[in-house]
């Protein structure tokens, strides 16, 4: 089978050796200046790499502003290029697909398939993330998370899953969230837990704050209230729980940690995109 790897960070780099290991002929694009083992080839054009291609993969998230997710690239990539450069049939798959690229490439013809919406592949994408959160506060703090008051914004998987990563080395974690069944199970595990209306009361305890939620959970009057040296930690995607700006107006230190896979642990990042694209192409030869 023929695989074109399709812009990409470090994820997709490894992936593409990974995939060549699957004995798959692997042809890359926009990932001009990445490091390539000399058997995955670097097209010279788009259509070059795409003719011939049973399936094409974006990255994990596959764009940005309209286009693909290429920090490898020589020059920016328009998702609306890509798609007019697919071939009916081809089978495309990337994480967290927008509506407007589905649309687009099923009028082209094309089969789409998102990792995000693939549970294996979000588990163990959030528990990736959840590690690579424990590493930024562990870095960037001078303070243990031993014995440490730390607040996570949220209850999705993410955030479960950093829970008690944190509560297993010995911090004090609170969960806020909105949901009653969800600050139950918080508190059946062993943690505290708290409403958002409540919030306000507790801010001036905490040592780290981290943020899952992707809605302003976080206003600046809720900022306000935090210590001067306390660390936030922003995972969710825009436009986040707090405005990065405001933070640093109050003098506040906060780290903004997207695609934290490809960051902390792009090799298990990039087997897990190529385990959910394995499973991807045997349920359509299925």
């Amino acid at each position: 089978m023929k695989v074109a790897v399709i812009g990409g960070d470090k994820r997709s780099v490894l992936l593409c050796s990974l995939l060549w290991q699957d004995r798959h002929r692997v042809h890359s694009f926009a990932l001009e200046k990445a490091e390539l083992p000399a058997e995955i080839p670097k097209a010279g054009c788009l259509q070059g790499c795409l003719y011939g291609a049973d399936c094409v993969v974006l990255p994990t998230p596959a764009e940005k502003n309209s286009l693909i997710n290429a920090p490898y690239a020589a020059q920016p990539l328009p998702v609306e290029e890509l798609l007019s450069a697919l071939w009916p049939g081809q089978l495309l798959i990337g994480g967290k697909l927008s509506r407007e690229l589905c649309m687009g490439a099923v009028a082209h013809g094309l089969q789409v398939a998102d990792l995000m919406q693939r549970r294996g592949f979000t588990v163990g994408n959030a528990a990736l993330t959840a590690e690579g959160a424990v590493e930024k506060l562990m870095s960037a703090s001078p303070r243990s998370l031993w014995g440490s008051r730390v607040l996570v914004t949220g209850w999705g998987r993410v955030a479960k899953l950093l829970a008690l990563r944190l509560r297993a080395l010995a911090a004090e974690v609170t969960v806020a969230a909105r949901k009653e069944g969800d600050r139950a199970m918080a508190q059946a595990l062993g943690l505290a837990a708290a409403d958002f209306p409540d919030l306000p009361a507790l801010l001036g305890s905490f040592d780290f704050v981290v943020n899952t939620v992707p809605a302003r959970v976080l206003p600046a009057e809720s900022l306000a209230r935090l210590r001067p040296d306390v660390l936030l930690l922003e995972l969710a995607s825009s436009p986040g729980g707090f405005d990065p700006q405001e933070a640093a107006e109050l003098g506040l230190t906060a780290l903004s940690a997207p695609g934290l896979p490809g960051v902390t642990a792009p090799y298990t990042a990039a087997a897990l995109m190529r385990d959910a694209i394995r499973s991807v192409i045997q349920e359509r030869e299925e």
